[in-house]
């Protein structure tokens, strides 16, 4: 008998011969929060890092030393609870402005000047933490709304490009995601976030196995 063969690990396996994991623990990231918004809790257990979003929304920041010329990313997450999303029109809304997961390529760039007294705190934490200039953004979106392909501008910054990305079945509950971008992005860091105070969800989200080629 013939036997039955998963070809997930081997894609994967594939794309890591090419490609360098990316740490995500206590020690890589710097877990940001916004003003007057409740931030996630946030846990690291063997190699994956989970949000529990409760009307909350917070953010994980990760500087690379050497800008890094991105092809491609891949991950793993699961998600439980409920994100109260009811459209596409909704998610392009300010309104609907939340996630399950977000990864995002923080990208090279000079940023417009701003008396730095006038940012938000947020902000000026991004930009004393960041090891290069950033003024562009790539978020790669599982579970949206959005057929996978589609892109928008995010309802709070133009300069925020939202990507929603297909995700295939793997094990446990465990969704695969496999991305490659048209050209390479140069990347000076990510910016890992759930969200749900936009919409008053509460969820939880997980994420293993991210890599970057």
């Amino acid at each position: 008998m013939m036997r039955r063969i998963s070809w997930m690990p081997l894609v994967l396996l594939a794309f890591q011969l090419h490609a360098g994991p990316v740490i995500v623990d206590e020690h890589s990231v710097e877990h940001i929060h916004f003003k007057r918004i409740n931030p996630n809790t946030v846990s690291f257990e063997h190699g994956m890092v989970r949000f529990s979003v409760d009307n909350s929304a917070s953010f994980l920041l990760l500087a690379f030393d050497d800008i890094k010329n991105v092809n491609a990313v891949a991950f793993q997450w699961k998600a439980a609870g409920t994100l109260k999303k009811n459209s596409e029109q909704h998610e392009r809304s300010r309104k609907g402005d939340d996630a399950w997961l977000r990864v995002g390529l923080i990208l090279e760039g000079e940023p417009a000047h701003v008396p730095e007294a006038l940012l938000p705190r947020w902000m000026r934490q991004v930009r004393k933490t960041l090891k290069h200039p950033s003024n562009r953004m790539i978020y790669l979106l599982p579970g949206s709304l959005h057929a996978p392909g589609t892109s928008w501008k995010s309802p709070f910054s133009d300069d925020v490009d939202m990507v929603s990305v297909s995700s295939s079945e793997t094990t446990n509950g465990w969704k695969q995601v496999e991305h490659e971008f048209p050209e390479a992005q140069r990347t000076v860091g990510l910016w890992i976030m759930a969200d749900g105070d936009n919409t008053n969800s509460v969820f939880s989200s997980q994420l293993k196995n991210l890599i970057i080629n």
